[in-house]
């Protein structure tokens, strides 16, 4: 029996082919197709790799072209013991589209070329130097290249997976570097034409990072590709774990196949799936702050806006001082409409009209400034627009609630869309925890809530809380039956860690499928 102050949200559900719904995305894209779907069209990579991991990829391809058990798949009634995990039945039966195993292009890497630039002792230069040479590969090709390429896959070594990460081994400069750096800081007169350009490459380290997928990203989005990039590690072709080198068991193989390919038919520009009960005219946005170097305070500010049909949009702000106190960050007023003004400039683009609600999802409570700054946007485009901002502080591990096991014949915990109200504007949301279509729990241990409040506007309660459980259903990057976080905040530091990862990133690529 729930007490007055617990809630329970029924699974939102999401719509496919044929405009039938179901609440697993696995289950509607088996029973039903993609939502969008175009049988004319392709996969048509283009390849970019070593001759090793040209071979893996062809093997990859055709072994999700083939069904892959589970050896938890079961349909119809669950026994206590037993877990539901979907089986995938192969890439074109899922998709309804080819995905050749003889990629449209293939850019060969020279494997020693790669291994004498790892050998680099600075993280920063390392990783700088592997991604010019992936990227050049794609700049002369699309600049050149008489092709069709609407995917680029490159794939990595292992040895450039371990190697180009902030965790990697290695200073951020070499001492070197570093020494010559403090010198012309200093005053030291030039004595070479050289230097000047040695400088130049300098700075351009110091405003990078030493993560090889967010710097290439960014620097894909700088130089204007157009083809959306999916990043391998070889082993992942191999079906095997980065770290250990270990094959996976059948149902993280089934997994894994389910999370490439999802994201690739997103890539490709089409979506698998949207949300089924999210109402007309609303939309949702989610702020982004990302500390950029470590030499200063300033912050980069960006904004991702979902719709009800689940696509994403990413707004990059203006880089300032946003740091109001450690680990809190917060817009002026202008920075604050800049921001807003572009979210509503791309929905007034694309459906000719205002939202008539948005929401605006952060992580710590709207100043005045900042309020005052988005009500300023709405003011200038005159939009009639009711705005609700809300704030969601992740896995709070303020309250835990447990299941009286001895009265219940599951013992896995809180249920998945259960709700703890603290006040009419307050809440605990439980986004982990017992599904019954898995017979088995998301979270691995008692799950934590993520707490929920109305902090500015008003809003019902019921209302945010059924909409944050509906957007923790549109992760395109990893099937799964539902996340932890809604998606508004889901990627924010991945997206944050790419608009930062070189200062000097300025482009429009807005589309969230470039970013993931």
């Amino acid at each position: 029996m729930l007490s007055k102050d617990l809630l329970i949200f029924e699974e939102p559900k999401l719509i496919f082919g044929y405009n039938q719904s179901t609440e697993d995305p696995r289950d509607g894209l088996v029973l039903f197709g993609p939502y969008q779907r175009d049988d004319s069209s392709r996969v048509k990579a283009g390849v970019i790799g070593t001759e090793m991991g040209l071979v893996l990829y062809k093997s990859f391809v055709k072994r999700l072209n083939q069904p892959i058990f589970s050896t938890k798949t079961v349909y119809g009634n669950l026994k206590s013991d037993e877990e539901a995990r979907p089986s995938f039945p192969g890439f074109e039966s899922v998709f309804g589209i080819k995905w050749p195993s003889e990629p449209e292009l293939f850019l060969p890497v020279n494997k020693v070329e790669i291994d004498t630039k790892l050998l680099e002792k600075s993280k920063k230069i390392r990783a700088s130097n592997i991604v010019d040479l992936f990227l050049s590969k794609i700049v002369r090709a699309n600049n050149e290249e008489d092709n069709s390429v609407n995917l680029w896959v490159i794939i990595i070594p292992n040895s450039v997976w371990k190697n180009c990460r902030p965790e990697s081994a290695g200073r951020e400069i070499s001492k070197g570097t570093q020494n010559f750096l403090d010198l012309t800081k200093g005053g030291q007169t030039l004595l070479f034409k050289e230097d000047e350009a040695y400088i130049d490459e300098i700075e351009k380290l110091l405003d990078s990072t030493s993560d090889f997928h967010n710097l290439l990203k960014a620097r894909l989005i700088q130089e204007g590709i157009t083809a959306p990039v999916q990043i391998i590690v070889e082993s992942t072709l191999l079906f095997k774990d980065k770290l250990r080198n270990k094959e996976y068991d059948e149902n993280v193989k089934c997994h894994l196949a389910w999370t490439q390919s999802t994201t690739i038919y997103y890539k490709l520009g089409k979506l698998p799936w949207k949300l089924n009960d999210i109402r007309d005219d609303v939309c949702y946005l989610g702020l982004i702050f990302k500390k950029g170097n470590k030499e200063d305070n300033n912050v980069c500010s960006a904004a991702q806006m979902f719709l009800k049909d689940g696509d994403g949009t990413v707004f990059r702000g203006n880089i300032g001082l946003w740091e109001t106190k450690k680990g809190e960050y917060h817009l002026d007023r202008v920075e604050a409409s800049n921001v807003l003004s572009m979210a509503l400039d791309d929905y007034f683009y694309k459906w000719n009209k205002y939202p008539k609600e948005l929401f605006i999802h952060g992580r710590s409570h709207f100043t005045d400034e900042e309020w005052f700054g988005f009500e300023d946007a709405i003011n200038i485009k005159g939009a009639n627009t009711l705005l609700t901002g809300i704030v969601i502080k992740a896995e709070s591990g303020k309250l835990k609630i447990y299941r009286d096991v001895e009265n219940e014949v599951c013992n896995y915990g809180v249920m998945r869309g259960l709700a703890f109200k603290v006040s009419d504007v307050e809440a605990f949301l439980f986004t982990k925890g017992f599904v019954p279509r898995l017979n088995t729990s998301t979270s691995m241990e008692i799950p934590n809530p993520i707490h929920i409040i109305i902090s500015r506007g008003e809003a019902d309660l019921k209302v945010v809380l059924q909409d944050i459980m509906a957007l923790t259903k549109l992760n395109y990057n990893s099937c799964i039956y539902g996340d932890g976080l809604p998606v508004t905040l889901r990627f924010s530091d991945k997206i944050g860690s790419i608009l930062t990862a070189t200062e000097i990133l300025k482009s429009d690529k807005k589309q969230f499928k470039y970013y993931i």
